[in-house]
């Protein structure tokens, strides 16, 4: 009898065993994160949250308001643009997009950062980007993205995570420090914003730029010209790429807007009344960094226009 029951504990604690081995989630690595992606891309598009693998308890945010998933964008989306770029971070269970979309026959820049986990979608942080006063940028810039971002790195030119990410905090630091000299600016750098290269500056460039002269980008810090930028907080480093050496950021720039620029200086008043340093308000900057030998050799930027002092949501 004992025999009969010391068999059947072993048979029920290796069955115990077996299916618990075999409910362990199976790995999400980067090609399942990306085609989490793609599947709630087509989701979107369809209208249709069911369509999308969503956990039941999914949070969404659009613009760091908290919606339900079939509200906001996914109403008035009409299509996807041509450029596209990804980043994947199998270890943290992120995945992220920048695209652009149509929305009721205006173009708008999107941005998705989505969670897994046991391949459900968890979290789903989302960004439109609408043409607006006072946030720069040239939409229609956005067709295909550089192919810096897609290229892997040599194993000599990647670092770990840690240090990615200390390369891309600088970066902030230096903007509210006015100190271009502490963030590790690789000499071919380039910043675009909105679809607008902001750094090295052009004619074109816009906002605390505009009259200067061209201007790297740790010219530009050391020039004062965000200023008005008085702090960088709620700073979110969720997606860190090593084998792309690619980190993704989401970030607030507080712009109290009793900081004077230089046309202050001459004029005693802002010269765009509507410019970000003119009034109280916040950006929420969804920024990535391509990082190569520690170096910040891509930055690419959304800039999304909020009331001062909004909550990131997350």
């Amino acid at each position: 009898m004992r025999r009969v029951l010391l068999a059947a504990l072993l048979g029920g604690t290796l069955l115990g065993s077996a299916a618990a081995a075999h409910a362990t989630p199976v790995p999400c690595d980067r090609g399942c994160l990306v085609g989490l992606m793609d599947s709630y891309l087509r989701a979107l598009i369809a209208h249709d949250p069911k369509q999308a693998p969503l956990a039941p308890h999914v949070k969404f945010t659009e613009n760091t308001n908290r919606l339900a998933p079939g509200d906001g964008l996914w109403q008035t989306i009409t299509g996807l643009g041509t450029y596209t770029l990804y980043a994947a971070d199998p270890q943290a269970g992120n995945v992220v997009y920048y695209g652009t979309a149509q929305e009721n026959g205006q173009r708008v820049l999107l941005a998705v950062r989505l969670h897994q986990q046991a391949q459900r979608i968890t979290e789903v942080e989302s960004f439109v980007i609408r043409k607006a006063t006072g946030v720069h940028g040239s939409f229609e810039n956005l067709t295909v993205a550089d192919p810096v971002w897609a290229q892997p790195l040599a194993r000599a030119d990647q670092l770990p995570r840690p240090a990615l990410i200390h390369a891309a905090n600088q970066y902030f630091n230096g903007i509210e420090q006015g100190n271009g000299d502490i963030v590790p600016f690789d000499d071919d750098c380039v910043r675009i914003e909105n679809g607008l290269q902001t750094a090295p500056s052009t004619a074109a460039a816009a906002g605390a730029l505009a009259g200067h002269a061209p201007m790297t980008a740790r010219e530009q810090f050391n020039s004062k010209a965000f200023r008005y930028i008085t702090q960088v907080t709620q700073r979110r480093f969720s997606v860190v790429d090593e084998e792309d050496g690619i980190v993704f950021a989401t970030v607030m720039f507080q712009h109290p807007g009793n900081v004077p620029t230089a046309d202050w200086a001459k004029t005693g008043l802002p010269a765009n009344p509507n410019g970000l340093s003119a009034y109280p308000n916040t950006t929420q900057i969804i920024e990535a960094f391509k990082i190569r030998r520690g170096k910040l050799l891509r930055i690419f930027a959304y800039v999304s226009l909020l009331p001062y002092r909004q909550s990131p949501g997350w």
